[in-house]
């Protein structure tokens, strides 16, 4: 049985997930403005990296198809590809397909090769077998799949890639009609000679000529077939969009001239009178051609399925074509061309819905030029080369399409499926193999630079001039800074200190004023941008954004070359709305023909600018809904910002525009999303460089990427990733006088401008470059507005050096980009709140009333202890004014000091205590905190310092005088004390164990320590200020004058006890010993006097007769403490520190025999007769308050030290 209605059943394209903007490249390329978007009519342009080529795309359009329509690949009958991309001069392209056919072997076609036209001769050729008597009934495919890649230059824009995939069946969708003329001929007017290369060789002239000439023959031939040229949509092959609308017009001519329609239009006038013939036709032309050329516009030229994306175009923005008649032009050069007609039997909706064309074009990633330029140098220089190795990002492809993972020695192409990959494999950057070429940011350096050699030399010694010369800023006072800025810079620094606004002028200014208020301005440092360094003055009450961009922009600086910008010329657009329209095509004509008429009317309400070479550049008109259009008038406003002129203008040209539309008007505003006022900052890193904190620039660059995406693939972030942009772009905004509010609106708009807020910059990795860009339109100015109002603003432009607006709008993006990198490096690495809240800190200490010359040290005092808060601050300024009135009473000059901090939790109580110093130094300023383990902290407090300490005052603190008593305490000054003592009692052992001399020259004669270990002079410092916090407290606090002689009588006693055991063991290694001495001297290191003496401030009812009982009872607990604990702490390790039982076995000659059972008797029986003579003499004397702490402490000294026997 015969087919019938065979046709396209299903429709599927593929296109790459990367695209290049033509508005910048028009920019990049440095062409007039609207070359590529207005003559060419192009929006943007696809391409493929290399990981891509036709045969990927071919394999990824027919899986897609066969998917999405549930098609089972067995039933394929037939399968031809139309391409002119050619890999090898022998194997197809369908043969490389066959991979998905699995056993189905049995398929006819191969791959048709001319031109553009290939697509449809495969699509002919399908047909026609399913009609003939060869056909199985079986299903058939054409495949159409091309990258259109040129030479750099104007017709480089003109390129394009993709694919497309057609199920040809019976019952069609889409059946052609039986009538269709071809006509072909032997041109030259395109065609790729050199095998050398893949690119063209073009003759544009003849080419437009061949392509007009094969319309008129195929229009005038059919024709003569059928009289019935209606058509209700056209599609033809773009090569550009306004081939399209050339085409169309060119079809209209040869219906007037086959039928014999008296036009005006002649073959003859056709190339003057196309925009005549446009307004004449422009009603069919919006509604029956132009809806074909949205893939056209968006993806560019992709040869033989271009006429194919116009079919596809159709489909999704129609509502649904079925009973539609389409009329078809496929042409390929050389030439070959044919005109048909398809008729549409079904609904297209599902075939829309499937297709989904719309968000695929969303989730398209849009490429910087200058990374679009590198991949095309890259793809020239690997054109045939083989050993190739490819691994994409999964940023770069849609899931389930299909890559090259390489090419072998032999050629030999290997494809996989690209799946979801993993999150560490996001940022792999085995991408491009680049190492042979060299790119665009370079070719860019050089032409800043004139010659490579000279310049490097020329850079690296402007940088070392800037470094040299903003070095340290940030350490000098405010007055230092404004001398250098006048210096340096010849700016009158006065309205700096004052802000430069009058009261007076304020209060012209706005209404109600009742008086004024400030940012604070600062310098953002290290801006490379263009080749010239800047500081760019910034306003912001927010801490960290200036030292946040300065630190980036100096790596943009130094792992790359800066910041690469560039802008569009200033032009804004202002909207006079339309209200009541019916006929939107009648309002558009009579617009564009009086375009002329409009712009002369309104350049009256301009003409100083007009002078200045600004003023109307063009007028539009778009249609919006509900009867409304908007008349968009397009003005170069110079170095003005804009509003006022554009309003003004608006205003005075509304009544013409009533009068030519016969429409009411509307508002007539400006916009303040200024698309035509872009600004693009750039820069490309080497990933090397990228080292931060711990992490190294791969590392970096790994968790910068991520984050990064995060904003792309959620709004939430997105919103936060953009304000870091707006930090730097709104300092810079409102340091020069601009208005930052139209900036916000324009940026916020620009991200949400495809229907979904994206972030406003982007970041690739490629080829081991770690490269950002921002992209944003924005209005400034650098003349009128509020500039004349306030001195200040020309003192800062004058900093920029008088920038024009489109340079001070290449500066703040440039900001903008560094603020951003900034973030998401913070973000990445070690999280924002460690860098913002150090910065931070400043308002906290201001806040809390440190005064101005002490906020910085507070500010380092909250980062050391990372407490950002007020009660931190206070403890700083409280441990400031104490050692300030301890060097004022003792007449000495203050020097640089450094801190010291303690968190304690002293076991046995309920309390903690928090130890907060500030002392004296000559060296450079550390600070310390006693839980760090950091090396200087083991050497100044010993490797078990800590450990020490616990065990000491977990012992102690079981023996009180009354427990009860310290329950009533609010100051805590008790367990102060006993802490300040045994701080003090370690860093004297300690510092005397490190340099004995010295420590002790230091202690007794109070001289400077001269030489010597780093940590001991910070140590003996420190131990030198908490003697005199322990003095200064007592003096403070304590109301008993015998009470705080007797607490500073027993801290010198412990002091000097160590001095003597240490001087008592350097005695015996000459042979003399004396026990008694050594063993008066080492009871003092457990400090058992001073935490008894201590307890008795919390006594009410006070006597001195007390004192000398606690003496007595402190030192039968410290010799029993000793005795006991050096004993069980004895080892051959105690020979070099002070030990009672080392010391009486070297000096009976008995060491090697320390632990035998006999020796250790014989030592506690020698001492135990001086520790029962005085434990009798304590029973004597003891009163009944204290007595209960004899067997406290007997408990407490079985608890913590086992004897040894």
């Amino acid at each position: 049985m015969k087919p019938i209605n065979v046709g396209i059943e299903a429709i599927e394209i593929y296109f790459p997930k990367t695209y290049v903007n033509q508005a910048e490249l028009e920019l990049f390329d440095n062409v007039s403005q609207g070359k590529y978007t207005i003559g060419l009519g192009q929006v943007n342009m696809a391409f493929v990296r290399s990981f891509e080529d036709v045969n990927t795309m071919a394999l990824t359009v027919v899986t897609n198809l066969l998917e999405k329509n549930q098609i089972n690949p067995a039933l394929i009958g037939r399968l031809e590809v139309g391409t002119e991309s050619l890999l090898d001069k022998s194997k197809s392209t369908k043969t490389t397909l066959m991979r998905l056919f699995g056993e189905n072997t049995n398929i006819e076609g191969v791959t048709s090769i001319n031109a553009c036209y290939g697509g449809t001769n495969a699509l002919f050729n399908t047909i026609n077998w399913m009609q003939s008597d060869a056909w199985d009934g079986r299903l058939g495919l054409v495949v159409c799949t091309d990258i259109a890649v040129y030479a750099k230059g104007s017709a480089r824009t003109t390129g394009g890639a993709g694919a497309v995939a057609m199920l040809i069946a019976p019952n069609a969708t889409f059946t052609l009609e039986t009538i269709r003329t071809t006509y072909m001929k032997d041109n030259y007017d395109f065609y790729k000679p050199n095998f050398q290369s893949e690119y063209p060789t073009v003759d544009g002239q003849l080419s437009i000529q061949s392509y007009l000439s094969s319309i008129d023959n195929c229009i005038q031939q059919y024709f003569k077939k059928n009289n019935n040229l209606d058509a209700d949509f056209y599609c033809f092959h773009s090569p550009f969009h306004k081939m399209v609308q050339k085409s169309f017009l060119r079809v209209k001519l040869n219906e007037s001239f086959v039928q014999k329609v008296e036009t005006g239009f002649t073959f003859q006038n056709f190339n003057e009178k196309q925009s005549q013939m446009l307004k004449f036709y422009q009603n069919d032309w919006l509604n029956k051609a132009f809806p074909s050329c949205l893939l056209s516009r968006e993806l560019g030229n992709i040869y033989t399925g271009a006429l194919y994306a116009g079919l596809i175009s159709l489909i999704d923005t129609q509502d649904d074509l079925i009973n539609k008649r389409i009329m078809m032009f496929s042409y390929g050069s050389g030439c070959a061309a044919s005109l048909f007609y398809l008729k549409c039997n079904k609904s297209t909706r599902i075939m829309k819905q499937k297709m989904n064309l719309q968000e695929r074009l969303q989730q398209r990633i849009r490429i910087s030029c200058i990374e679009y330029d590198h991949i095309m140098q890259q793809r020239e220089i690997n054109y045939n080369k083989h050993s190739q190795q490819y691994q994409p990002k999964q940023v770069d492809l849609y899931p389930g399409t299909f890559y090259l993972k390489s090419i072998d020695d032999k050629y030999r192409r290997e494809y996989l499926v690209h799946k979801q990959l993993e999150l560490n494999q996001t940022s792999d950057m085995i991408v491009i193999d680049n190492s042979k070429s060299i790119n665009k940011i370079q070719q860019i350096r050089d032409q800043i630079t004139n010659n490579n050699s000279t310049n490097d030399q020329i850079y690296s010694q402007s940088q070392k001039q800037y470094n040299q010369l903003w070095t340290g800023f940030y350490k000098k006072t405010i007055q230092q800074r404004l001398d250098q800025l006048e210096k340096t810079m010849n700016v009158n620094v006065e309205p700096f200190k004052d802000g430069g606004l009058s009261l007076q002028n304020a209060n012209l200014m706005v209404e109600n004023c009742i008086g004024k208020i400030s940012y604070p301005l600062g310098l953002g440092l290290n801006f490379l941008i263009n080749g010239q360094f800047y500081s760019v003055p910034m306003a912001i009450e927010e801490p960290s954004v200036i030292a946040a961009a300065s630190a980036a922009a100096k790596t943009i600086s130094e792992a790359g070359i800066g910041f690469q910008t560039y802008s569009s010329r200033p032009v804004m657009m202002g909207q006079i709305q339309l209200l009541d329209v019916k006929n939107f095509s009648k309002i558009e004509c009579l617009i564009d023909s009086n375009r002329q008429t409009i712009i002369n009317r309104g350049n009256q309400a301009c003409q100083s600018m007009v002078k200045r070479g600004g003023g109307i550049e063009d007028v539009k008109c778009r249609n919006l809904n509900k009867g409304q259009c908007s008349v968009d008038i397009f003005i170069n406003v110079c170095d003005s910002m804009g509003a006022n002129l554009v309003n003004t203008v608006l205003e005075f040209v509304a009544p013409l525009i009533a009068e030519i539309t016969g429409s009411r008007i509307g508002i007539k505003i400006l916009t303040n999303l200024c698309m035509n006022r872009k600004v693009t900052a750039q820069f490309s890193l080497d990933i090397d460089k990228l080292n931060y904190k711990s992490l190294n620039g791969k590392e970096v660059a790994k968790l910068m990427l991520e984050a990064y995406q995060f904003a792309e693939f959620d709004i939430y972030r997105a919103v936060t990733h953009n304000k870091g942009i707006i930090n730097g772009i709104e300092a810079v905004c409102n340091a020069t006088g601009q208005d930052a509010r139209a900036v916000n609106a324009s940026l916020h708009g620009y991200a949400s401008i495809n229907g979904q807020y994206k972030p406003l910059s982007s970041y690739k990795i490629i080829d081991n470059k770690f490269i950002g860009e921002l992209t944003v339109p924005i209005s400034v100015g650098t003349q009128g507005g509020v500039l004349p109002q306030n001195p200040l603003y020309s003192q800062i432009l004058q900093i920029l050096d008088y920038p024009d607006s489109q340079k001070l709008a290449e500066i703040i993006v440039s900001v903008g980009l560094a603020s951003n990198f900034a973030a998401l490096r913070a973000l990445a690495v070690e999280g924002i709140q460690k860098g913002h809240m150090t910065l931070h800190a400043r308002n906290i200490a201001i806040a809390s009333g440190i005064p101005e010359h002490l906020v910085d040290e507070a500010v380092l005092f909250m980062k050391n202890r990372n407490n950002f808060n007020k009660q931190t601050a206070l403890e700083f300024l409280k441990a400031y004014n104490v050692f300030f009135e301890i060097g004022k009473a003792k007449g000495k000059q203050m020097k640089a000091f450094c801190t010291f901090t303690g968190c304690f939790d002293l076991i046995g109580t309920q309390e903690k205590v928090d130890l907060h110093v500030v002392f004296e130094c000559d060296q450079n300023k550390i600070n310390l905190n006693y839980a760090d383990d950091s090396a200087i902290n083991r050497q100044i407090f010993g490797l078990k310092g800590q450990e020490w300490l616990k065990n000491l005052f977990s012992v102690l603190n079981t023996v009180k005088i009354n427990k009860e008593v310290e329950l009533y305490q609010s100051n805590n000054l008790t367990s102060k004390l006993k802490l300040l003592a045994i701080l003090i009692n370690l860093l004297c052992f300690n510092m005397l164990s490190l340099d004995f001399d010295r420590s002790k020259n230091f202690i007794l004669n109070q001289k400077p320590c001269l030489g010597g270990a780093i940590s001991l002079k910070y140590g003996l410092s420190l131990m030198n200020e908490l003697i005199h916090i322990f003095e200064y407290n007592i003096d403070q606090f304590i109301g008993f004058p015998q009470l705080r002689q007797a607490l500073m009588t027993e801290l010198n006693n412990i002091i000097f006890a160590h001095i003597k055991s240490f001087e008592l063991l350097q005695q015996a290694k000459q042979g003399y010993f004396n026990c008694d001495k050594f063993l008066s001297s080492r009871q003092k290191r457990l400090c058992c006097t001073m935490m008894l003496l201590c307890d008795c401030i919390s006594l009410k009812n006070f006597s001195p007769q007390i004192i000398e009982e606690i003496k007595l009872l402190g030192r039968v607990i410290e010799i029993q403490m000793t005795l006991t604990r050096d004993t069980q702490k004895w080892n051959k390790s105690t020979l070099s520190e002070p030990n009672m039982y080392t010391y009486w076995l070297i000096a009976n000659q008995k060491l090697i025999l320390g632990d035998n059972k006999d020796i250790l008797t014989s030592f506690y029986n020698e001492h135990n007769r001086l520790l029962l003579s005085l434990i009798q003499e304590l029973e004597k004397n003891i009163s009944h308050q204290l007595s209960h702490l004899k067997d406290q402490a007997m408990n407490a000294i079985q608890l913590f030290y086992k004897p040894r026997l």
